[in-house]
């Protein structure tokens, strides 16, 4: 729940790198459990305390006394969510937007069908407190960061092992759920952008943006134009088809898993025409995979140099966020220190994992979907 890479770099630096690339947003994601603690549990945690948890009382120390170190505004009784303060003041100040993902209920790594997060009232999903967090975190951003333009409901909504959660999994709940929560979300900061991802870990939106009916039994149909919040919904989607070997295929499944929203044509298959991005994709930055049919399809898509069948009706660019910046972790799932190939910063987060993805791949991207 801490912003990582504080330990090796300060929070303008890693903001000026992702500036750097010509990106203007930023998604951070926030766990239920930070808002329940400053709820239920008498205040927000300190970093001190939260590093000590998690690291154990000696890496814990350490790991503060780097931080400070690189980020000398901050001290042991510093909060969690002061040091999101302090990161979205810095976005502000180079003038980034910030997209702020409502991403686990308990605060663990994601994602998996297991992990007592992935569908209303899992293990750690309670509805009531992931509501309220949402009316929480909305209400926070309107008065404290001007950077927050939008607000993403939930991460990777997916089928569970809970039996009794999974019961209910599917476009019905999701529903009667993401609604009332969007509704929510409007009333407490009408000025935000409403992020709507969709099922099988936000790999699908297809009924929603076609326009047809939620089940065989619930023939009720998402209308945009019905809520009066509509102007702000934007659908988020999220792609790992890594596997992909056909661009063809890959584009027309993108277009009709919920792109198609893009696609203002007469021979459109949506009914709701909203924004539509990619909030995660991703792929290994150490070797070769940027040059895979998953990889440079994509591309292809979203700057407009390569759109395939019904694809082809979409204009403009499309916007993207890759996972993942941060080079490493302070802890995923158990490791401490963890390094993650996939992001774009090398370890320590001083420099670029790998310049020669950078230069035929993402700084590419960014010049494409802008000139689009």
């Amino acid at each position: 729940m801490i912003p990582e890479g504080l330990q090796y770099s300060s929070i303008a630096k890693v903001v000026s790198k992702i500036k750097g690339l010509g990106m203007n947003s930023v998604r951070m994601g926030w766990a239920t459990e930070m808002v329940d603690d400053i709820l239920d549990n008498g205040g927000d945690v300190t970093i001190a305390d939260a590093l000590n948890q998690v690291l154990g009382p000696q890496n814990g120390t350490i790991i503060l006394g780097e931080i400070i170190k690189h980020n000398p505004r901050f001290s042991p009784k510093t909060t969690r969510l002061q040091v999101w303060d302090a990161v979205a003041a810095e976005l502000q100040r180079q003038q980034l937007h910030l997209i702020f993902n409502n991403h686990v209920s308990k605060a663990i790594w994601c994602c998996s069908s297991d992990d007592g997060n992935g569908w209303f009232d899992d293990t750690y999903f309670d509805v009531r407190k992931w509501r309220r967090s949402l009316k929480y975190m909305a209400k926070y951003a309107k008065k404290n960061w001007p950077a927050a333009t939008a607000l993403s409901l939930r991460n990777e909504l997916r089928e569970v092992s809970n039996p009794i959660a999974n019961a209910t999994y599917g476009w019905t709940r999701w529903y009667d759920e993401m609604t009332a929560a969007a509704a929510d979300v409007h009333a407490a900061n009408p000025d935000a952008l409403i992020f709507l991802s969709g099922l099988n870990y936000d790999h699908e939106l297809n009924p929603i943006t076609a326009g047809q009916p939620l089940s065989r039994t619930d023939d009720r149909v998402f209308k945009l134009g019905g809520f009066k919040y509509a102007n702000k919904i934007v659908f988020e989607l999220h792609t790992y088809d890594n596997w992909m070997t056909n661009c063809t295929y890959f584009q027309s499944t993108l277009y009709s898993r919920g792109f198609n929203a893009l696609d203002v044509s007469p021979e459109t298959t949506a009914v709701n025409h909203a924004p539509v991005l990619f909030t995660e994709f991703g792929f290994a930055q150490n070797g070769s995979d940027y040059q895979e049919v998953y990889a440079q399809c994509i591309k292809g898509f979203v700057t407009g140099d390569n759109r395939i069948a019904e694809a082809a009706r979409i204009e403009g660019g499309i916007g993207w966020l890759q996972w993942t910046i941060g080079g490493s972790y302070y802890i995923r799932q158990g490791i401490q220190d963890f390094d993650d190939w996939w992001a774009i910063l090398n370890h320590d987060w001083s420099d670029w994992r790998n310049e020669t993805v950078l230069d035929n791949y993402q700084r590419p991207m960014v010049k494409g979907v802008l000139a689009a």
